[in-house]
């Protein structure tokens, strides 16, 4: 008579070794688990309580064991290893109605991928479940801080969403703020004070190749963002101690002209 509120209990027991993966299989099965519990939406149970064990990705699944545990959706998965190569498939399962939850699915790819694979299960399994769209499969990038207080290096860094696989963009010369990726994730824009003042910059994602973006002679440049399509990039300059937003793209343009500070 009322809605519920509680997260869904999911069981996601350890996926099967098809050979050559070895403890691979149990952490891809882990980063799944983990990825759809952070969002509080799903509690997993325990692998303890779990009546059922899989021990064949193509064993039919015994629904009424799972629903005296009362988990409300299963999946399972496997995966095999040759060659540097993984594949990992993966099903997911409605326990209530006693049906699939959609079509099982598989990834492959290079073995240094798999939590990647176990990100896009992740995805799969959020939207079947939920409907809505996935972000596990994202990377975030920021400044990494380190060093002590009087001596502090600020380097860009990027990570996956959950802070995992964690790399360096740049070498800390310079203070850099304020990175933010394009809309398509192939470059990103930050503010640098590698010339003494800040400057935006442009950083092809893939090489890590910079270029100065604004190139104004004598003007201060920061708080770059680029539009929703990524063709063109609006920011803020001062010149002569007044700051306006402009936009690049095709051209400079100013979009503000006021005595104030416009960021």
């Amino acid at each position: 008579t009322e809605g519920v509120i509680a997260p869904l209990e999911l069981a996601v027991p350890d996926f099967i070794d098809e050979g050559g993966a070895g403890g691979l299989a149990t952490e891809i099965g882990r980063v799944v688990a983990a990825d759809l519990q952070g969002t509080g939406l799903f509690e997993e149970i325990p692998a303890a309580a779990h009546i059922a064990r899989i021990t064949s990705f193509d064993a039919p699944v015994s629904y009424p064991d799972w629903q005296a545990i009362n988990a409300q959706a299963l999946v399972t998965g496997a995966v095999s290893k040759s060659g540097g190569q993984i594949v990992v498939k993966f099903r997911v399962f409605d326990i209530y109605s006693g049906q699939p939850l959609g079509d099982g699915q598989q990834f492959a790819g290079p073995e240094g991928s798999w939590r990647r694979m176990a990100h896009k299960i992740a995805d799969a399994v959020y939207s079947r479940i939920t409907g809505e769209g996935p972000y596990f499969d994202s990377r975030v990038v920021f400044v990494a801080e380190s060093g002590p207080k009087e001596a502090r290096i600020k380097r860009l860094a990027v990570m996956d969403y959950d802070g995992a696989n964690v790399s360096y963009l740049t070498d800390g010369s310079s203070t850099v703020i304020a990175p933010r990726f394009s809309p398509t994730g192939d470059r990103i824009l930050f503010t640098s004070y590698a010339s003494g003042v800040p400057e935006i910059y442009l950083m092809d994602a893939a090489s890590l190749r910079v270029t100065a973006l604004s190139q104004q002679p004598g003007a201060v440049t920061f708080a770059p963002r680029f539009s929703p399509n990524g063709q063109t990039v609006v920011f803020s300059m001062e010149r002569g101690g007044n700051t306006d937003i402009y936009t690049l793209g095709g051209g400079l343009q100013q979009l503000t002209n006021a005595p104030s500070i416009e960021t």
